[in-house]
């Protein structure tokens, strides 16, 4: 490791003259509004004329400018951004908005996105998101729950027009983390017109589309950043079968100069968050899940990866404190809380810091700490040596970390990758070596022991002028050797996609993996129809071989609907089956139907039902659960929730539960 870490510092000192973005304009001037725009959707040349027009959009992937006219302009006061768009569309009729709630998933609909970096870094930015029916998103970098309140309230408007489609926005700065004394912000612009699947951007990027390759608009007065206060209290009444209460709990978000973000909370509510369900598919070893718990879900990007803090381990918390930001180059965030684990309380602590040299290099450290079963610290170190351009990127990312415990050990990992253009070869390349006592309690480490390689190559491009929208291949190879000596396992996949014009979507892929005893043969198919529909698309997929020492069929279907305006329908069905000739056979079958009817954009009932049989070894086990919901998101920031049920509960519960937070902000 020595050799590495002395590497890495040879190299960072040249890591100021890697960065070279290569966007054109590399700046833009700022222009102060006098007078306001009405963000109504419509864009009058009038009310626009003091604003910075941007009359020409890119094509990334076929190169010049954009075949739709697209137009923008950008604009400030002394307390926001103000965003317009005009989108010009030659088949009106085709535009696609289907969504109309706020925080809706916008990918299937036309859509523009105002993206802006307070730290003008070419780091992740805030992605203001409208598609033509007026719906916002808002993307913040390292994530932020949905509570309006929460993320910063902000407006928006559109309208659909005989010749395509036109947006505007208001963005207060005070939403935004930005440093003491900036005079500056990186900015980009895009538009997504999924039925071409075409992006058409602002800077022009060259072949390469990253919403991290900015121009720098210069020359703002920006308003000194004021300390702002959300505190988000909720209160909890429900009554089951034999028992009822009430509870309450509170989050506090607190906000100061140069973009820093404090958080505390005190018996946050996690029942009534739904988690992930799990696919049934066949895996030797435990399937990580995602978070969305909002108390974990903000500012994760801050915090280590989960190998060293997998937060899904942490099952119920007492009382938590986080806090997270930049200094110019210097990024940090720490986290520590008390959780109770089988009847008896625990405390943890997580801290990450990073002096970043440029957008893809940097140096950092990082530390976990956590009490139960026994006392455990991680203690490690990272570094990361990278160029992003408008020719693509790569980075070179190097890990290693020592678990302090009753059994000691130790992870290390070194990373390569490029990520390239539409026509270009990329790739991923990775060495880890995982030592038999790196087992943290509060980490994703199924395995360990064992060192390995993986390497992956992929390729993907959008032909012009066929019934191909885009086409993509894969391939992959991984070895991994026991430390004890021999082989842990060897697999080699090679797979493809298509997507059609007509919104068909197919795949196919060939996996072999030998894991003594087993080797595993398998051949998976799978097909997609009506994929920018978001109410009406559905998938299935087919895969059967040798798994396991048996023979092996696994399946999907998945399907959505909408018989009715605003009332939609999903539905799940999995199911594997593995054969063998000495044993009973192993099943695993899982359905889920959802149903939601939105009642206007802010109000919304639902029903989930989970219901999941396995049978493995000869045992069966069962379980049914089905839920209900009213949810209640009002502009002011309000929440109101009816439940029936548990959500992460195996069978259905007899519980009913009301909750209502309501967000004070100063």
């Amino acid at each position: 490791m020595r050799r590495i870490m002395l590497w890495f510092g040879m190299f960072f000192t040249a890591c100021p003259l890697l960065w070279g973005q290569g966007v054109d304009p590399a700046t833009i001037p700022a222009q102060k509004l006098s007078t306001l725009p009405t963000v109504d959707g419509v864009v009058s040349a009038a009310e626009w004329a003091e604003a910075f027009a941007i009359t020409t959009f890119y094509n990334p992937v076929r190169g010049g400018r954009a075949d739709l006219p697209t137009r923008a302009y950008l604009g400030y006061t002394d307390d926001s951004i103000y965003v317009a768009f005009v989108c010009e569309d030659s088949e009106p009729a085709l535009i696609q908005a289907q969504q109309t709630r706020r925080g809706s998933n916008l990918e299937t609909d036309d859509r523009v996105v105002f993206a802006v970096d307070p730290q003008a870094r070419g780091q992740n930015p805030y992605q203001f998101i409208v598609n033509p029916r007026g719906a916002q998103r808002l993307v913040v970098p390292e994530g932020v729950p949905e509570n309006v309140r929460w993320q910063g309230d902000w407006d928006a408007a559109a309208r659909l027009t005989e010749t395509g489609w036109s947006a505007e926005m208001r963005i207060p700065f005070r939403i935004l983390r930005v440093g003491t004394g900036q005079n500056q912000l990186g900015v980009a612009f895009a538009r997504f017109i999924p039925r071409r699947v075409e992006s058409y951007i602002f800077p022009n990027t060259g072949a390469y589309f990253s919403l991290r390759l900015q121009t720098l608009w210069q020359g703002i007065e920006i308003p000194r950043p004021a300390a702002s206060m959300v505190v988000l209290p909720y209160l909890l009444s429900e009554t089951a079968t034999n028992t009822s209460g009430s509870r309450g709990g509170i989050d506090v978000k607190w906000s100061w100069a140069q973009g820093q973000t404090a958080l505390l909370t005190f018996n946050p509510d996690f029942s009534a968050i739904a988690a992930d369900v799990a696919s049934v598919d066949f895996s030797y070893t435990e399937r990580a899940l995602n978070e969305n718990r909002p108390f974990f879900v903000e500012g994760n990007g801050f915090f280590p990866w989960r190998r060293m803090f997998y937060s899904v381990r942490v099952p119920q918390l007492n009382a938590g404190a986080k806090a997270f930001g930049r200094f110019g180059a210097v990024e940090y965030g720490v986290l520590a809380g008390e959780y109770e684990r089988r009847d008896r309380k625990a405390q943890f602590a997580v801290g990450r810091t990073r002096y970043r040299f440029n957008p893809q290099s940097y140096l950092g450290l990082i530390f976990t700490e956590n009490t139960l079963p026994v006392s455990e610290r991680i203690v490690g170190f990272e570094g990361a040596i990278g160029q992003l351009t408008s020719g693509g990127e790569w980075q070179l990312h190097a890990t290693h970390a020592r678990l302090s415990a009753a059994q000691g050990g130790s992870y290390t990992v070194l990373y390569l990758y490029r990520s390239a253009p539409p026509g270009q070869l990329g790739f991923n390349m990775d060495y880890t070596d995982i030592s038999p006592g790196y087992a943290p309690t509060l980490a994703f480490v199924p395995e360990r022991g064992w060192r390995g390689f993986e390497a992956e190559l992929n390729y993907n491009d959008q032909p012009a002028g066929t019934a191909l929208l885009r086409w993509s291949a894969e391939l992959e190879y991984e070895t991994r050797r026991r430390y004890s000596g021999g082989l842990l396992n060897e697999r080699m996949s090679i797979g493809g996609e298509v997507l059609f014009r007509n919104q068909m979507q197919l795949g196919a892929q060939m996996n072999l993996l030998e894991r003594p005893p087993y080797n595993d043969r398998t051949l998976a198919f799978t097909a997609g129809w009506n994929t920018r529909d978001a109410y009406r698309n559905g998938a299935a997929s087919y895969q059967f071989g040798d798994q396991n020492g048996g023979r092996s069929v696994y399946w999907s279907l998945e399907q959505r609907l909408e018989p009715l305006p605003r009332f939609r329908i999903g539905f799940r069905k999995e199911q594997l089956r593995i054969t063998y000739a000495d044993r009973p056979r192993d099943t695993a079958d899982q359905t889920i139907l959802t149903l939601n009817y939105e009642i206007d954009p802010e109000r919304m009932v639902g029903l989930r039902w989970v219901s999941n049989r396995f049978e493995f070894g000869g045992r069966v086990r069962a379980s049914d659960n089905l839920y209900l919901t009213y949810l209640q998101r009002l502009r002011s920031g309000q929440e109101l929730y009816l439940l029936w049920g548990a959500p992460n509960a195996n069978q259905t519960q007899n519980r009913l539960a009301v909750k209502l937070v309501s967000p004070v902000e100063w």
